[in-house]
């Protein structure tokens, strides 16, 4: 297992530069207690302080980036990974693996980030009826693509690819951790055991007031 180094405040700093140098904005205080009670929001287990996030937006969709970095303690949580959503309206649409606190943690969470702003900012338009097209589930556990959720205005079902338009720099960063987790995939599989175990057994936050959920349109 790759050693755990959390961040410190000057790490952090470096950080928040360069997401607000992006347009990433952080998520205040009030922001997030609005929707910690509209939605009856439960955290998965204890926690201590209020965990410092970002957020950007583009073409409906809100790129969310949470640190496990805690501002008035000036240190990131004990135990927690670093994660990257993309929602449309209140629904989380993609989240990336969680990223691991190890040497390169704030090197790899930025880069999440800027590749989930640019998915936000390139959200393809449907190629037959030009609409906004939405965040589908694939057949993998992460696995995405694009899709046109109007099919009366066309024939067929419309979808397009996940990575599609997507910068070389950001494949050059996303190619070697795709292998790596594909290898991994099929190292479970020849010893009996389904990949993504873990992650499907994770408890993520609970919604209690599930009445309040603003959805897609």
């Amino acid at each position: 297992m790759p050693i755990k180094v959390l961040p410190d405040a000057e790490a952090f700093g470096w950080l928040n530069h360069n997401l607000l140098r992006r347009g990433f904005r952080a998520v205040s205080r009030v922001e997030f207690k609005k929707d910690y009670v509209r939605l009856g929001l439960q955290a998965p287990s204890p926690r201590r302080g209020r965990e410092v996030g970002f957020i950007f937006s583009a073409n409906g969709l809100d790129v969310k980036v949470w640190t496990t970095f805690v501002a008035e303690e000036g240190e990131a949580r004990e135990k927690d990974a670093g994660w990257v959503v993309i929602n449309d309206s209140d629904e989380a649409r993609y989240f990336s693996h969680p990223v691991l606190r190890t040497k390169n943690f704030l090197h790899n969470l930025l880069w999440h980030a800027c590749i989930a702003k640019w998915r936000a900012e390139h959200r393809p338009l449907c190629p037959s009826c030009d609409a906004r097209m939405r965040i589908a589930y694939g057949q993998g556990l992460k696995s995405r693509f694009w899709k046109c959720v109007r099919p009366q205005f066309h024939m067929k079902s419309v979808s397009l690819s996940w990575d599609v338009g997507l910068p070389q720099a950001a494949f050059d960063f996303l190619r070697p951790l795709r292998r790596r987790r594909a290898r991994y995939a099929l190292q479970l599989r020849q010893v009996g055991k389904e990949p993504g175990g873990a992650l499907r057994r994770r408890k993520g936050w609970k919604i209690t007031r599930p009445g309040n959920i603003v959805r897609p349109r």
